[in-house]
């Protein structure tokens, strides 16, 4: 129907004024289920969310799936380019598909706008879409990411849709921020919890940084529950039909707080919440002329005891150590392991201590804890201090492995980290914390454990940002631990025995077949990966 000119400049102005009165009055969207067009019609969540999401310089979203916010974004999106000059909007999305899909929305909604309230369009292609305000031109363009960004651009406003599945996110943020300053451009991040996303970190950081007030963005949340369609028992629908906690908690989220959660998104997974860590005894360790090792109390120690050796128990300890070169980046990491009560004992941790040093650490808690079996890793600066330890401490462990000579038997000592043993050794730390620790009293490997994942690329490491080396040396305490013989001691030797014995009965059939079998491919690993 044809309305006066009055009446278009009228409702021009209305439009110009208010993002909200566009929405409702000339907004169109898809709807994929009856194929056809259909009024935006804003949730009661979309609508608490537009004045942040309007006004904000700095804005952060997180939220569970389809709550309708791409259409919201290119709506405003359009509303911007139609109503001021000079603007111009760059929407960066994780795949081409998705760049080309946002723009082609920003596209539906001007397709059904009167003629009269859309200037005039001066390009128009499968990227951007630009309107002519008298030669003080609107851009909006939408493109697939690559590391560069908008780095050669100076964007008004800056979107960076979907950014926990974008691989390249933290140099799209390094490459952009510069120019966004310098133009007083605005920013929003919108992104579901991905927590298996390559950009995954990076966003959680931004979102939880937002959370405790460590920068200037201000953060939406929306849960599933914002779509208002969802009935109560929404979530116990999406698990009857087969999704899990962790999957729920990355499309699903109920809270912040799950949302940001690392240990949901953790190779280890959600067990680890259930452990409690708490603060052990600060120290150090000094070996006395009686050639026996004294503890002395000092809160700048390096090591952390959480209990104290028993005497009379040979073969209860095992140590794991992850070395460094001791250069100020990463850490040199030993955990010592109690293998009667089943837990870690003692941590010692430095990033300053060569590794030639490191090895003499090392021996003294191994003689403070009953002479243990000290296995450090044999990789990199491990080398150097397994070369120190030869000649100075008896009970390391080892690997046999063929010699040069046929038929000749020889000694490799440490932990080779490959990509074979790398996987084993996590999946022995992830069944341990799943079956036999009842408590992990370290926060330092709990807070490693959490943020350890599995890459795109399918390696294991810890992420962008984050360290690992107490999950390495955790691990390897364990490797060690696997290695040795039952432990000899006092009369309650037999009985811890007999509890372990009793551990393996109670555990079904499958369990117990997956336990003997792990402990074979230790074995047979480390065989041919050092032969």
């Amino acid at each position: 129907m044809e309305i006066s000119h009055k009446k278009q400049v009228s409702e021009c102005k209305h439009v110009y004024s208010s993002f909200e009165y566009f929405l409702s009055e000339y907004v169109w969207i898809e709807d994929k289920v009856l194929s056809c067009a259909i009024r935006f019609i804003l949730w009661i969540s979309q609508t608490e969310i537009l004045p942040k999401f309007l006004i904000s310089k700095r804005l952060v979203i997180l939220k569970a799936r389809q709550l309708g916010l791409t259409w919201l974004t290119a709506a405003y999106c359009l509303w911007l380019s139609i109503t001021k000059p000079l603007q111009l909007i760059v929407v960066i999305s994780a795949k081409e598909d998705w760049a080309i899909e946002f723009l082609d929305r920003v596209k539906f909604i001007c397709d059904r706008l009167p003629v009269w309230l859309v200037p005039t369009i001066l390009k128009r292609t499968g990227q951007e879409i630009s309107f002519d305000h008298f030669g003080l031109n609107s851009i909006i363009k939408s493109l697939a990411t690559t590391p560069e960004g908008a780095q050669s651009k100076t964007p008004t406003l800056l979107v960076l849709d979907e950014s926990a599945l974008n691989r390249y996110i933290k140099e799209i943020w390094a490459g952009s921020k510069p120019g966004i300053d310098a133009g007083g451009g605005r920013i929003i991040i919108i992104s579901n919890a991905i927590k298996n996303g390559p950009g995954w970190p990076w966003t959680r950081n931004i979102f939880s940084n937002a959370m405790s007030g460590l920068n200037d963005f201000q953060r939406i949340f929306m849960s599933w529950s914002a779509h208002p369609n969802r009935g109560i028992d929404f979530i116990e629908r999406q698990k009857a039909e087969g999704m899990d906690d962790d999957d729920i908690s990355m499309h699903y989220p109920s809270s912040e707080d799950e949302a940001i959660s690392a240990m949901l998104g953790s190779y280890f997974g959600k067990t680890l919440a259930r452990f409690k860590p708490y603060q052990g005894k600060k120290g150090r360790l000094g070996l006395l002329e009686s050639g026996k090792v004294k503890f002395t109390f000092d809160n700048e120690g390096i090591l952390e005891i959480w209990n104290h050796p028993q005497p009379h128990w040979k073969d209860r300890y095992a140590i794991g150590s992850d070395v460094s070169e001791g250069l100020g980046n990463t850490y040199s990491v030993a955990y010592v392991y109690d293998r009667l009560d089943m837990c870690y004992v003692a941590r010692m941790r430095s990033n300053r201590i060569s590794a030639d040093i490191w090895a003499m650490r090392l021996i003294e808690l191994a003689k403070y804890y009953n002479n243990a079996k000290l296995g450090p890793e044999s990789n990199g600066a491990g080398i150097t201090t397994i070369h120190t330890l030869r000649g100075k401490y008896k009970n390391l462990y080892c690997v046999r492995k063929p010699g040069r000579i046929k038929g000749e038997i020889a000694l490799r000592y440490g932990w080779l980290e490959t990509t074979e043993t790398k996987q084993v050794l996590t999946d022995d730390l992830k069944r341990y914390y799943r079956e036999v620790f009842s408590e992990v009293p370290c926060a330092m490997l709990i807070d490693e454990s959490s943020t350890f994942i599995r890459h795109e690329n399918g390696k294991l490491a810890h992420e962008t940002g984050k360290l690992d080396d107490c999950v390495i040396a955790a691990g390897i305490a364990i490797q060690v631990s696997i290695s040795m013989p039952l432990m000899e001691g006092t009369e309650q030797t037999e009985h811890k025995q007999s509890q372990i014995v009793e551990h393996r009965k109670s555990l079904d059939s499958a369990s117990l077949q997956a336990l003997l079998e792990w402990e074979s491919i230790v074995t047979k690993l480390e065989e041919r990966t050092g032969a």
